[in-house]
């Protein structure tokens, strides 16, 4: 209590700048544990520039074999398998050649580890050519191209143990540099005439491999002319290699959209494919194979079959022109809740019908039928009238049973004056709720 007292003894003012220091002390004991913290890592962590883009460059790689192994899941496509193994043989290949500690194996200066460095570094360049020849579009490099592409896998494989020889001859370092150069001029070669060609993904490669192919020319132009090695050459690789991935997978998703693209047409064409060849082009109406597929997926309870009273007729007089106008006029009037129809012929429909009164449905269809016609289609001299005949259908009915049966009715209707539905006597296996709204006999139209 008593200090306290005191302490409000004291000024206002000196109060607040007594609360301030305070305050100012805290805060520097709580930046002090990670500031020193940091200033222990910053000595403890000798870093130069070097290390810095050896860092950038690992970091870009790790990003890209990311995105190639993410664009396979998708594509499915072998090229980005060959695009991943090439990335991750970089990787490994960028860890060996660093000054990173990877053991008492792979010491700096140990040799297995600089045979380590020769194989990757050569696994690196062998991969190239089967990447090309699984990521140009079919067709734009031949066969015998592809073959070679394919083939300079094994051929950089094969002349890599020239790498690892401590006193390597002198023409067989040749015969490898030379095979190296030679696989060189044939990859610029077949990129440029598949870009000639048309071909998007080689340009994109061309583009993209431009820098890399210049660095190891520049190499080889060391080795073969100078007699020296390029000191250089492990910089501009990668650089070149950075620039080399960056458009390959901007590549890749040029590819993917394209795919995407052409996945979405070829669908859209498959869907009209498939609606021509269920569809009657006059009329917009299905077809038999459609009626056949509907029957099959669906199958109703009664069939009906429509004609078009004396049709020959009309088109003598009027010409087909009124005739098709005729036919389109009444598959419009065909068109109802509870039908499936169809046109199966000249002048010929097809009803496959879903309700109980389907003989009411039927009958009703008919006629209207000749009041769209006489609606829709001017200039003739008379009505035009429609016969029918329904069926129902029995567990097991085929479709041409179905088919055969309403016939049967539509012919009876004909023989009785047209212009009428026949439906069928024997209704034992109709529905029994259809009974009532179906009259087994021969009915006039209204």
């Amino acid at each position: 209590m008593r200090s306290k007292r005191q302490f409000q003894a004291i000024p206002r003012a000196a109060r607040a700048r007594c609360v301030a220091a305070l305050s100012m002390i805290a805060l520097g004991l709580c930046m002090a544990a990670p500031a020193a913290a940091q200033s222990s890592f910053a000595r403890g962590t000798p870093l130069d520039w070097a290390g810095v883009l050896t860092g950038c460059f690992l970091g870009f790689l790790a990003l890209t074999a990311a995105y190639a192994a993410a664009f396979y899941v998708i594509l499915r496509e072998q090229y980005l398998l060959w695009q991943l193994a090439r990335i991750l043989a970089l990787i490994a290949l960028t860890i060996t050649l660093s000054s990173l500690p990877l053991g008492e194996w792979l010491g700096r200066e140990s040799a297995a580890r600089q045979v380590v460095i020769n194989l990757l570094f050569d696994f690196s360049v062998a991969v190239i050519g089967p990447f090309l020849a699984a990521v140009l579009e079919p067709g734009v490099a031949g066969p015998r191209a592809r073959r070679y592409m394919r083939g300079s896998f094994l051929l950089v494989l094969l002349i890599t143990p020239a790498k690892l020889m401590a006193d390597c001859p002198p023409l067989y370092m040749a015969l490898r540099n030379g095979l190296l150069f030679a696989m060189l001029l044939l990859l610029v070669y077949v990129l440029v005439r598949c870009t000639l060609r048309g071909s998007r993904a080689a340009l994109f490669q061309l583009g993209a491999g431009s820098l890399v192919m210049l660095a190891y020319g520049i190499s080889l132009y060391h080795d073969l002319v100078l007699g020296r090695p390029f000191a250089q050459f492990l910089y501009v690789l990668f650089a070149a290699v950075a620039l080399e991935l960056l458009l390959t997978t901007i590549g890749a998703a040029d590819r993917f959209r394209r795919m995407k693209r052409q996945h979405v047409e070829a669908r859209a064409s498959a869907s009209a494919l498939d609606r021509m060849a269920h569809t009657d082009s006059l009329t917009g109406l299905a077809n038999r194979r459609s009626l056949l597929r509907q029957f099959s997926e669906k199958p109703p309870l009664a069939a009906a079959i429509i004609d078009i009273d004396h049709f020959k007729r009309i088109n003598d007089h009027f010409g087909h022109d009124a005739g098709d106008m005729v036919i389109i006029a009444a598959a419009a009037a065909l068109r109802d809740e509870g039908v499936f129809a169809a046109r199966i012929g000249g002048e010929e429909f097809a009803l496959l019908v879903y309700t109980d009164r389907a003989a009411e449905l039927a009958e009703r269809l008919r006629a209207r039928l000749s009041l769209r016609i006489a609606r829709d289609v001017p200039g003739l001299d008379g009505p035009v009238t429609a016969s029918a005949g329904l069926a129902w259908t029995v567990p097991g009915m085929t479709f041409d049973a179905m088919l055969k049966a309403a016939d049967l009715e539509l012919y009876r209707a004909k023989g009785e004056g047209r212009n009428r539905l026949a439906v069928a006597k024997d209704q034992k296996a109709a529905p029994s709720s259809a009974h009532s709204g179906a009259q087994p006999i021969s009915s006039a139209a209204a």
